[in-house]
């Protein structure tokens, strides 16, 4: 079952929502659930991103990850599978010197490359800028993006072969040229 976010929550915080749909949920022997920020949409062409995932196992099967128990002590597991609300926020403090003074549209976190994405939107050069950063703040990637506007939307190029982004109230969303119509993947800023 999967439980939409609206931020990163902590460990604990998702456990007791876990424990809550179990309550809610008692008559599955057991239950899976998959945590998503938001963004997330089975209609994107790579999926969705899990965020943390928990899992309450059938009745007598206990394995050595089911080590953690929700408030009504009802064990199951748990897993962190992107970052933690304090990791993301480390990563969200990055601002890589060489772009110092340069206007951010947007800080985008992707939990399932391991990385974070700052765009910045330079009016004065009327050029776009994405720096890439893995966890420990080495660039990844960097990348000027050719802009252009098609039906109205603003397209950042971000390949030779077409693949692009857009970034439309606060989330970016990655497109593949194999399938320019269906996103590929949405992230949300900041979060």
């Amino acid at each position: 079952m999967d439980v939409q976010l609206n931020a990163r929550l902590s460990r604990q915080q998702m456990l007791d929502i876990a424990g809550n749909i179990r309550n809610d949920s008692s008559h599955y022997e057991a239950l899976e659930l998959q945590f998503l920020l938001p963004g997330n949409s089975y209609k994107n062409t790579g999926g969705v991103i899990v965020y943390a995932a928990a899992g309450y196992p059938k009745p007598g099967v206990v394995t050595a990850k089911d080590t953690v128990r929700d408030y009504d002590n009802k064990i199951l597991n748990f897993k962190f599978i992107g970052f933690t609300p304090e990791a993301a926020q480390h990563l969200l403090s990055f601002s890589p010197t060489e772009m110092a003074g340069k206007p951010i549209l947007g800080k985008f976190i992707d939990d399932a490359a391991g990385t974070i994405s700052i765009i910045y939107d330079d009016k004065k050069d009327e050029q776009y800028y994405i720096i890439e950063l893995d966890a420990d703040g080495n660039v990844v990637s960097k990348i000027q993006p050719m802009a252009i506007t098609h039906n109205g939307t603003k397209k950042l190029i971000v390949s030779q072969r077409g693949d692009y982004m857009t970034v439309k109230d606060s989330i970016l969303t990655m497109y593949s040229i194999d399938d320019p119509e269906r996103p590929f993947r949405s992230v949300k800023a900041g979060l």
